[in-house]
């Protein structure tokens, strides 16, 4: 598929603020299933910005705005072309969990076996992923199973969780949004010493109803490591494997690694943030605005 994202960021602070400093990760990544044909990102107050790839791989952007101001506008505009991993057919089954021990091994898997700042491995989240795995000795099963469990036992609520909520919190709560689906099924998975990164987003809504569920912002999945299929993603919100409808921003070990805008500024009395997201999918040219 061909889609257009847009992405707007708005920051309207109480008062004026000054040294405004912040990391964005608002561009998509270059992957086997995604080509970047355009990336345009601006910023205003206009300032410049500095690009760098960061320890995951990730594109990401900084600048500082010295000078006082009131308000700051981070827009994003980018297309790319998608294709799809697997066919519904060819599924990535195969892959068996006495083999997902040489894991820790590799370089690419050892980061995202370890506990980090809101996904941490814990007896009763082990004990409940063995449950939940069974009698499977495949590794795709089990991932699979996982995020079925997810889907029906969450319950998907916007606001009854923090963007610092950890994975252990929403696994006991049993509700949240993308973001902590996301950190209850990398939890699970490496609970299980299978390989698990955080990833973030978007996806095209291309069902009939547009039902979804995620699709207001950016969006956070999964993606397991499955030996000779490489890392294949899950989104545990929506009960999928990763298609041609979703476009990927970055990757890592939980939310922290992969927050589209992370900054400090001095002054200000508080902000309020507000976000604007449209997906087109330029073959149908259907809009998606969230």
């Amino acid at each position: 598929m061909r889609l257009k994202v847009y992405h707007r960021t708005e920051y309207a602070y109480a008062n004026a603020v000054i040294n405004n400093s912040n990391e964005v990760r608002l561009s998509p990544k270059l992957t086997p299933y995604q080509e970047v044909e355009t990336n345009f990102i601006s910023v205003l107050p206009a300032t410049r910005l500095t690009r760098y790839t960061d320890l995951n791989f990730n594109r990401v952007h900084q600048f500082n705005i010295p000078q006082p101001h009131q308000q700051l506008t981070i827009d994003s505009r980018f297309t790319v072309k998608t294709k799809k991993p697997f066919e519904i057919d060819s599924l990535p089954y195969g892959y068996a969990h006495i083999e997902v021990k040489k894991c820790s091994q590799h370089d690419t898997c050892h980061t995202y076996l370890q506990d980090s700042s809101f996904v941490e491995k814990t007896p009763h989240i082990w004990r409940e992923a063995l449950d939940i795995q069974a009698n499977s000795t495949d590794v795709f099963q089990t991932c699979s199973a996982l995020m079925d469990f997810i889907y029906s036992d969450f319950t998907y609520a916007s606001g009854a969780t923090q963007v610092t909520t950890r994975a252990s919190e929403v696994i006991k709560g049993r509700i949240g949004v993308c973001q902590d689906f996301a950190h209850a099924m990398t939890a699970y998975c490496r609970s299980l010493g299978i390989p698990a990164r955080y990833v973030s987003g978007y996806f095209f809504d291309s069902t009939r109803d547009q039902n979804l569920r995620g699709s207001e912002a950016s969006h956070a999945w999964v993606e397991v490591y499955l030996g000779q299929h490489g890392w294949v993603g899950l989104d545990p919100t929506n009960r999928k494997v990763v298609d041609d409808t979703y476009v990927v921003l970055a990757y890592g070990r939980d939310y922290r690694d992969v927050a589209p805008v992370i900054g400090s500024y001095f002054g200000g009395g508080g902000s309020q943030l507000t976000i604007r997201v449209k997906v087109e999918s330029l073959e149908t040219n259907t809009t998606g605005v969230y």
